[in-house]
């Protein structure tokens, strides 16, 4: 019997990933909620079912709910830029309709609920952090990722078992592509400009490919319940894990005629290493793809004339937020699942999260 899977946003960047890994499982029966905002990706002709609707609004959980094993929650206003453009809302998003998710999940029955988090929480790390290092989160993206983490942890008992997984830096082609992911954008702007800017480039970031974290995301929905043990990864590689500036240099390696400009300005102030031991050990989790690998993917499918514009909204979740705002929605309604990462360049450019 396959089991039944709720993905909220799975029409984004690692919900898309996501949903066409399950897929080629076969033994998922998926649903995806997701409330469509802006430009996305669904699965043709695939054995998915799709709800229309924000996190913040579902009237009838229970009926969202019923016959779900397990809840992978992708929904979020995603990115410092982005969540920075409306405060209110994204407290509401990342934080409250969690908070309401979870209490729905436990009347439900539905023990299992994966937690797409973010390494960012850590903001300024000396050492390299483990999940039992301080948090320190630099902005309100993370803030509420935090105390989302924070109530799901406290909320864990026999019959609800959260796992919170931290994704590091995303980058790789998706089905929803995102141009907005540092990897991604710098290699858009090296195939296109020839110029592969870097702001500072002393600022340490862990780097994971988008269907490496859909890998380590059905592991965590496979994972055994261990209700007395809180459930916490760090979700990266050790060996993917580099200065920014080191990337500009491997980006400009891999596609001829491009150079690297070194800005002295730093927009973005993280700086972090993170130890992924702990996934390793537990889930078995190992990742397939290198930065260098979504490197030559971005570059061959630009080339290959794949994206026509990649500076357009729908590449960009920080971008499609203030067009959201600008055409006066009076929501604020942003798009509640575009996957998650750490922002790494400069908002202003069109590369928020």
């Amino acid at each position: 019997m396959r089991r039944r899977v709720l993905i909220t946003g799975g029409c984004g960047y690692v919900g898309s990933a996501l949903v066409s890994r399950l897929v080629r499982d076969g033994g998922y029966h998926v649903t995806v909620l997701d409330n469509g905002l802006i430009e996305g990706w669904r699965m043709e002709g695939g054995p998915v079912d799709y709800i229309e609707g924000d996190v913040r609004d579902i009237d009838d959980w229970s009926a969202v709910l019923k016959n779900v094993d397990c809840v992978v929650h992708l929904a979020a206003v995603v990115g410092d830029p982005a969540g920075s453009i409306n405060t209110e809302l994204t407290w509401e998003v990342n934080y409250l309709a969690t908070v309401r998710l979870a209490t729905e999940c436990r009347k439900a029955g539905v023990a299992r609920f994966v937690f797409a988090s973010t390494c960012s929480n850590y903001g300024v790390v000396d050492d390299v952090a483990d999940i039992d290092s301080p948090l320190q989160p630099q902005s309100v993206y993370a803030e509420s990722k935090v105390r989302a983490e924070h109530h799901l942890l406290v909320s864990q008992d026999v019959g609800f078992t959260p796992v919170i997984v931290r994704l590091a830096t995303l980058y790789g082609l998706a089905p929803r592509m995102r141009f907005d992911l540092a990897v991604n954008v710098m290699t858009a702007h090296a195939v296109r400009n020839s110029k592969v800017e870097v702001h500072g480039g002393k600022q340490w970031r862990p780097f994971l490919h988008v269907n490496d974290a859909a890998k380590a995301l059905q592991l965590a929905m496979e994972a055994g319940a261990t209700p007395s043990v809180p459930q916490v990864y760090n979700c990266g590689s050790d060996a993917d894990c580099y200065q920014l500036g080191d990337i500009g240099r491997q980006i400009a390696a891999e596609v001829p005629g491009s150079e690297v400009v070194t800005l002295d300005s730093v927009t973005d102030v993280r700086d972090y290493r993170v130890s992924f031991e702990r996934m390793e050990k537990n889930l078995g989790f190992r990742p397939d793809m290198k930065v260098v690998d979504g490197i030559r993917e971005i570059r061959d499918s630009l080339i290959a004339g794949e994206f026509t514009d990649y500076t357009h909204e729908r590449h960009s979740d920080y971008l499609s937020m203030s067009a959201s705002v600008q055409r006066g929605d009076p929501a604020g309604r942003c798009r509640s699942g575009q996957g998650h990462s750490d922002v790494t360049t400069d908002c202003r450019a069109g590369s928020g999260v």
